[in-house]
């Protein structure tokens, strides 16, 4: 009985103790979600709002099209620019890789690409005119190989621009780019083309045919008087023409060999034993026959 009253009076001890001592820490931890239940929320710290302003704006979806429209226009600025830096590994890998060689230059042509054209011949075809090819870049600069490699995988020659109508072999003449030319013209190595030759001095007022380096026999010219100069430099014969007037002064000129594309050439006409003409290299007529029948087109012609 004694016993019984001591165990009653431990109980009634232990129930008040623990009527006023904390919870163990051990049940504490078996009950997270009362403290959070009871607590308040949190304030943000500082570097969480500052990560949370710093967050990206969520960016508008972009429709396939538009994603492929701007991915080709990137690829046919690459090819472009590679051309115009005669990067012939990446020009090939471009091509290899389904580049089209008869893209046109965008409209708006692009600013990096603008700023690369500018101090050439080409700036006017980039800002005033509309159809420019890679073979055209390629034509006027005088990338021989960029050209051949363009020609090979398609490149269309007779493309124009819009407005005047040029073509690679036009900006080729123009720019002086003799080997270019020559490609363009179909000339071959070994044929009567490259073989040959015309060289005319003009201090001596003469033309010269060689053949395998050798030299025929000179005959007479007559070159351009002051004021029309006949140019000097290296040039190719690109069209013969066995009639032909002149669209600037009217004037008949048999047998013409035009140079380069460009507005003279060689062609019969009376010489008087000066420079009297306006830039182009008369001939008497049976030397101007002899050399339209026997050069073809592609044969250069130098003048000193």
């Amino acid at each position: 009985m004694r016993h019984a009253i001591n165990l009653a009076g431990v109980y009634v001890l232990i129930c008040c103790a623990s009527a006023e001592e904390p919870m163990p820490d051990a049940l504490e931890t078996a009950t997270p979600g009362l403290e959070a239940l009871s607590s308040p929320a949190p304030e943000p710290s500082p570097a969480a709002e500052t990560e949370a302003s710093n967050s990206p704006t969520p960016v508008p979806a972009i429709s396939p099209e538009v994603a492929a429209e701007a991915s080709h226009l990137a690829d046919v600025n690459a090819l472009f620019t590679a051309v115009f830096l005669n990067e012939k590994d990446r020009v090939c890998e471009m091509l290899a890789n389904g580049t089209n060689p008869n893209e046109v230059m965008p409209i708006p042509v692009d600013h990096a690409v603008n700023e690369l054209f500018r101090p050439t011949v080409l700036n006017y075809f980039v800002s005033g005119e509309r159809g420019l090819t890679p073979l055209m870049v390629a034509a006027a600069l005088g990338h021989r190989e960029i050209a051949e490699i363009l020609l090979q995988t398609g490149a269309d020659q007779k493309a124009r621009t819009k407005r005047h109508g040029t073509n690679a072999l036009w900006l080729a003449g123009y720019a002086g780019k003799t080997d270019v030319t020559k490609l363009l013209l179909g000339v071959q190595p070994g044929s009567e083309a490259d073989r040959m030759r015309i060289e005319v001095d003009l201090s001596a007022q003469t033309a010269r045919l060689f053949i395998d380096d050798i030299g025929e026999e000179p005959v007479p010219i007559s070159s351009g008087r002051k004021g029309h100069r006949t140019p000097t430099g290296e040039f190719v014969v690109t069209n013969k023409h066995r009639q032909w007037t002149s669209t600037i002064y009217g004037a008949s000129m048999p047998f013409y060999l035009r140079l380069s594309c460009r507005a003279f050439g060689l062609h019969a006409g009376q010489l008087p034993g000066y420079p009297a003409s306006h830039g182009c290299i008369r001939l008497k007529k049976k030397d101007a026959q002899t050399l339209f029948e026997r050069v073809p087109v592609g044969t250069v012609v130098v003048i000193k």
